[in-house]
């Protein structure tokens, strides 16, 4: 277990408990099995940012409020492109990789998002007041938030809103690549 990492099992049972949950139901809630919770409680596993999040959202709480004061203190952070622990989502069709260190800042997340041809990544609504910036740096891709939608083509970006059902698809005939800042409304 990464040192960086140590504290989050402590964080995850205290916020589990102070919500009077049991491991059963967080992962109900979660969709992540009871067993992975427990591991991760007793620090015996290091959980993907994609578990953590699941965490999080059943939690109802922010990702960084799950691991602040788990990640090192660093002046400088580096997040190397090996570093799989990083990567959110991985299948044939869509890569979503954090390129930001999770406590950067409480309010913000940064992510590269490549979409192979025709592929789709749709969002269920954040939470109230979240916004999203997308700059796309290679291909085509088209946004939609809520009713509305655009096309961008590579060098443009466009600002929406989140907080509703929105989706990123790659019309083009070869992949896309984009970046996203996600910005949540303080709570």
């Amino acid at each position: 277990m990464p040192e960086r990492m140590e504290k989050l099992g402590q964080k995850l049972r205290s916020h589990r408990k102070s919500m009077a949950l049991t491991l059963e139901q967080l992962s109900n809630l979660a969709g992540v099995s009871k067993a992975m919770l427990s591991q991760i409680e007793q620090n015996k596993i290091n959980p993907t940012v994609a578990i953590i999040l699941k965490i999080s959202d059943a939690l109802n709480i922010s990702i960084t409020d799950l691991i602040e004061d788990t990640v090192q203190k660093n002046i400088l952070r580096v997040i190397h492109d090996s570093d799989d622990h990083y990567t959110f989502h991985k299948s044939p069709l869509c890569e979503i990789r954090t390129l930001s260190p999770l406590t950067l800042e409480k309010s913000i997340e940064f992510y590269r998002i490549k979409l192979e041809a025709n592929a789709e990544l749709k969002s269920e609504p954040h939470f109230s007041g979240t916004q999203e910036m997308l700059h796309v740096s290679k291909g085509k891709i088209q946004v939609t938030s809520g009713v509305e939608n655009i096309s961008l083509s590579k060098g443009d970006s466009a600002h929406y809103n989140a907080s509703v059902p929105h989706c990123l698809h790659n019309k083009g005939k070869t992949q896309a690549e984009a970046f996203l800042i996600v910005r949540y409304q303080e709570r």
